[in-house]
């Protein structure tokens, strides 16, 4: 299946959130009890609009304009530690369920190292969900710590960090 990547826009916002909705909702299901995915989903699936208009925040588009990935960097961290001069933090990564394994979230962290190593980025940190830790493996990625996240309201959501050197 054909699929472009293209840096997002402020006008992106409604399909990104629904996309992050839907990847979420079924693929965080397996690594997490019900409890906490009914406190967390509302909390990590809207689209940040300050990331849709950062110009290194992707979405993957398909031959008829749907939206099946998103994904970006930033120099700033989202829980606000591990920041230094040279590394870049993975920010809110999401595939459409009916779109894995075909590449999308591979293109989108290419396109992600590309532009921050021009950026003069040397090293990426993720804070990855549970199931995710693989994918970010498989891209490079090596696990540091667990890293439980507190979301507003008090909600922990486990997840790990992990960097990666570019």
């Amino acid at each position: 299946m054909p699929f472009q990547v293209r840096i997002s826009t402020e006008a992106d916002s409604e399909v990104v959130t629904a996309l992050l909705q839907k990847s979420y909702a079924i693929l965080l299901r397996d690594a997490y009890d019900a409890g906490t995915l009914e406190a967390a989903l509302p909390l990590i699936t809207k689209a940040r609009p300050d990331l849709l208009v950062s110009g290194s925040y992707y979405v993957a588009e398909d031959d008829i304009g749907h939206i099946i990935g998103a994904g970006g960097w930033t120099k700033h961290s989202p829980t606000g530690q591990d920041e230094t001069p040279d590394n870049g933090n993975i920010r809110h990564f999401g595939t459409d369920p009916a779109h894995t394994g075909k590449g999308i979230g591979r293109a989108l962290m290419s396109r992600c190292i590309t532009d921050a190593r021009a950026s003069g980025v040397t090293e990426f940190n993720c804070y990855s969900t549970l199931n995710g830790e693989a994918f970010y493996r498989a891209c490079g990625f090596r696990s540091v710590e667990p890293f439980p996240i507190t979301l507003p309201g008090g909600v922990v959501f486990p997840s790990v960090r992990m960097s990666r050197s570019l």
